[in-house]
């Protein structure tokens, strides 16, 4: 194992684009990284020193995972490692991803108005000039024995991926209930309480973020990760709670959307005799 780029050096390649040459930042059993891999995966808008943390985070999970699946090639037999049938299921997974994508792309078809988000809002008897406690955070609803639990949990509990691999966290969610990924913008706590039964101690803004939990309740599971907590609100987080309300009624409407297509498809095999039983 040896790394080929000094810190200074990774840090000019990552920022600035690696224009002219693609050294290579990360070596492992022969396994090269490249600097521009790198540096697609750090996001916009870091400050220097952070784009260098995140960069060299990245890379330790890099070298990390190939020492493991260098020893994994080597200890496992040539049957153990064949996942014809598990790659059948993500490929099917995949597909249904793609195909639930396809049918909901029309953004005018799942408008929500201020009205509706202002009826929501009002069923939930939330005050958005009131002093609450406000969470940004990241959760996900799921069937307690979805097959995809595991990749989501590993992806949402870790901090460095949770943040580069957002496509692949909407991809797995398909398999869920509801989710929500977007990391800027402000929950009332008290709507997350009183779904999910979690608690925080009152000292929790002392508390090193993010913070997560793995809840049951009744068939469901909730993965959350806790990005942040604040005891009261301002105006513009009551604008970013607006806008989060929003966006889940836009979710919600896709999934009813989808919900309603599946039972078509299914009505429309039985009627032709498709689907025996």
């Amino acid at each position: 194992m040896k790394r080929a780029l000094s810190l200074s050096l990774l840090l000019l390649c990552v920022l600035a684009g690696c224009r002219h040459q693609d050294p290579v930042v990360a070596e492992v059993h022969n396994h090269k990284l490249y600097a521009s891999e790198v540096g697609q995966l750090v996001p916009a808008g870091l400050s220097g020193t952070d784009s260098v943390d995140f960069a060299r985070q990245i890379i330790e999970d890099w070298i990390v995972d190939q020492v493991i699946l260098a020893e994994a090639e080597k200890t496992l037999t040539v049957k153990e490692k064949v996942f014809d049938k598990e790659l059948e299921e993500y490929r099917k997974t995949l597909l249904k991803n793609r195909y639930f994508e396809k049918i909901t792309a029309d953004a005018e078809k799942f408008k929500v108005s201020d009205e509706e988000v202002r009826a929501a809002i009002r069923q939930t008897k939330v005050n958005l000039v009131a002093d609450k406690e406000i969470v940004k955070i990241n959760y996900v609803k799921l069937p307690r024995q979805s097959a995809v639990r595991e990749e989501l949990k590993e992806i949402l509990f870790d901090d460095a991926r949770r943040i580069t691999e957002k496509e692949r966290i909407a991809e797995l969610c398909s398999d869920s209930i509801e989710y929500f990924i977007n990391d800027d913008q402000w929950l009332f706590w008290e709507d997350i309480q009183l779904e999910t039964g979690i608690t925080l101690d009152k000292n929790s803004q002392r508390l090193d973020f993010p913070l997560t939990f793995e809840k049951v309740v009744n068939e469901d599971e909730y993965l959350i990760v806790i990005l942040d907590f604040r005891a009261e609100t301002t105006g513009d987080e009551s604008k970013d709670y607006f806008e989060s309300v929003r966006t889940m009624l836009i979710q919600q409407k896709k999934n009813q959307f989808i919900h309603k297509r599946m039972k078509e498809l299914y009505q429309e095999a039985e009627k032709k005799g498709k689907i025996n039983q």
